[in-house]
């Protein structure tokens, strides 16, 4: 019994449920996505599907870049701990479980449109290459920016069956926000990645980074704005816009002389940055 009970801890920890920002981060715009899309409160079963869709694709993806990452996690200090580094769950069953997560995220996208099902095998696609871009690709992610966002195009095809210039909006203002934010949680392991051949934001431009976030955020932004007056939304959008944008830049400060614990603790009050970005749609429906 108590072997079962340690056995499903380290399956919660492989799949990073103990820790839940991850999962908001892609949820926030989802669901943003999906009531734009709806001009309205979205289906009930849509938003079901989507909430669990995100627990089990974000679950996925990080087991599937504990298998890739194990030889290179056991030399960074965030990342030493973690199940398949301290053998404590064998690849055998870490690949299991990942079979078991996609095939439970297949069964909910087959409860969607055709256009949503094709788009899926896309994201999955994204998903599973995405810890292996750092070996070649300078800014990995970019390729973390775009898998993250394909759930707001997937919310569009989903209720519109297709994806107007609204979606796409959506998508790359969420893709400079990955950008921006995972730039701060490269900014983390920085020392440690300068020993490892993998590549990242941080080690690409050093002590321009901060710079760098600073660029993809006010891209963001910008795309945010141009949105809510192309739209004529109301007062209450930029209110909460603001409201996220003063979090971000409070998450720039914090991250601003490369500490640690700063730039840490600047990547997780970007749940609160989606979570206000999901109010200023939502004040419009």
């Amino acid at each position: 019994m108590i072997s079962n009970k340690i056995f499903l801890y380290n399956l919660v920890l492989l799949a990073r449920l103990n820790k839940p920002i991850g999962i908001f981060l892609l949820l926030w715009p989802s669901l943003t996505a999906l009531w734009l899309a709806s001009n309205d409160t979205p289906d009930f079963k849509i938003i079901i599907i989507f909430i669990l869709g995100t627990i089990l694709m974000r679950s996925a993806g990080c087991v599937a870049n504990d298998i890739a990452d194990q030889k290179f996690d056991k030399h960074v200090l965030r990342t030493n701990n973690r199940p398949l580094v301290l053998k404590s769950i064998s690849n055998q069953t870490a690949f299991k479980f990942l079979v078991l997560l996609l095939a439970l995220s297949f069964f909910l996208v087959l409860q969607l449109n055709f256009y949503t099902f094709c788009l899926s095998f896309f994201a999955l696609l994204f998903a599973l290459l995405y810890p292996f871009t750092k070996r070649f690709f300078v800014i990995p992610q970019f390729f973390l920016g775009i898998t993250f966002s394909f759930g707001i195009l997937m919310a569009f095809t989903a209720t519109q069956n297709m994806i107007p210039m609204e979606g796409w909006m959506l998508f790359f203002a969420n893709l400079f926000w990955v950008l921006g934010y995972d730039s701060h949680y490269a900014l983390v392991d920085f020392e440690d990645d300068k020993n490892i051949p993998i590549n990242s934001s941080a080690k690409t431009f050093g002590r321009l980074t901060p710079f760098f976030i600073s660029i993809c955020f006010i891209i963001m932004y910008l795309i945010y704005l141009y949105l809510g007056i192309k739209s004529q939304y109301s007062y209450v959008f930029y209110l909460f816009i603001f409201v996220s944008l003063l979090i971000t830049s409070y998450g720039i400060f914090l991250g601003y002389k490369y500490s640690i614990l700063g730039n840490f603790k600047a990547f997780k009050v970007h749940s609160y940055v989606g979570f206000f970005i999901f109010l200023a749609i939502f004040s419009q429906m």
